[in-house]
This record gives C-alpha cells, structure tokens and sequence, in this order.
C-alpha cells in the first residue's frame, strides 16, 4: 500500500512538474510587488511603454545609480531599441508617487535591447538612498498574443533584484 500511495504521489507530482510554463509566464519565483506596468495591457499591443518602479534596498543604497535592466520570458515578449531621448528617468525620493529627481538623455550612456530585455546604463552622479524609489519608462515593448500573467526581472545596479508581474489582458 505505501509503495502505491509513494508511486502516485510521485506520479502526480512529475505529470504536474512542467505545467506552470504553459499559460502565460515563469512561475518560479514569486513576485516581490508591482514593478513593472505597461501603459496598455492588452494582448498583442506593440510599442507599449514600461514604467517600472524599484524601491532602493541596502544592496545598492550609496552607490551611485548606474543601470537598471528589465527582463521578459524570452518566448512572450518582443523588446524593441528606443533612443537615448525617449526613455524617460528619475527618482521618488519620498515614495509619495511623485518623480522628485528628473534625468534627460544626458545622464544615459547607452540603451540596450535584444528580443526579450533591455538595459539603460547611466552616469546620473546620484547617490541612491534606501527608501528611493527608481522610476524608468520604457517606450517599445510588444505584448504577447496570449492572455495571462508574466513574471519580470529588474534588476538595479546589477546588484538588487525583483519580480513582478505584468498581466497582459
């Protein structure tokens, strides 16, 4: 009887194994909060800005901002290049929802895409404080066909990390 209760078990939990990638997104890690938010989510828009929103933890707190990155499952999302000028930066000093430090093209040193992510390195001169909340839109992101939630990766400084999830609708 136990070698048959272990065998189903261990049935169900191979056949239920590979299901969290169908559906719409990775489902291995959990989302921490709402990171990022297209300005449209509905299925298959192109060019849909990204506003993505990370809070400073004491992994990157008095350092100087330097880059932030987003990352797509790779087989939903398509991530087109944007100039220097249409990438929108700054800071929310007070979490009040409000962009309280503004940068320009100036402080970005390079934009950079390819099919599933893309990357703004800068030279902002700002120091980042724990509490800071880093404000970066993203002008050309396509949405998927299918409906669904979509886990996504920012990354800060290449030291902090998050989740979020972007429901496509």
């Amino acid at each position: 009887m136990r070698r048959t209760l272990v065998a189903v078990a261990l049935a169900l939990l191979v056949s239920t194994a590979g299901c969290a990638a169908f559906g719409g997104g990775d489902t291995d890690t959990a989302p921490t909060d709402d990171v990022v938010e297209p300005s449209d989510p509905s299925a298959d828009a192109t060019g849909v800005t990204q506003s993505v929103r990370l809070s400073v933890d004491e992994s990157t707190a008095g350092g100087e901002w330097t880059s932030l990155s987003v990352e797509y499952p790779r087989e939903n999302f398509t991530v087109e290049s944007a100039q220097h000028e249409n990438v929108s930066l700054g800071v929310d000093t007070d979490d009040d929802g409000e962009v309280d430090e503004q940068f320009d093209e100036t402080h970005i040193s390079g934009v950079n895409n390819n099919a599933y992510s893309f990357r703004v390195e800068l030279d902002t001169g700002y120091t980042l404080e724990s509490g800071d909340v880093v404000v970066v839109e993203y002008p050309a992101v396509d949405n998927p066909a299918e409906l669904g939630n979509y886990t996504v990766e920012a990354t800060l400084n290449d030291e902090q990390t998050a989740n979020g999830t972007i429901t496509v609708e």
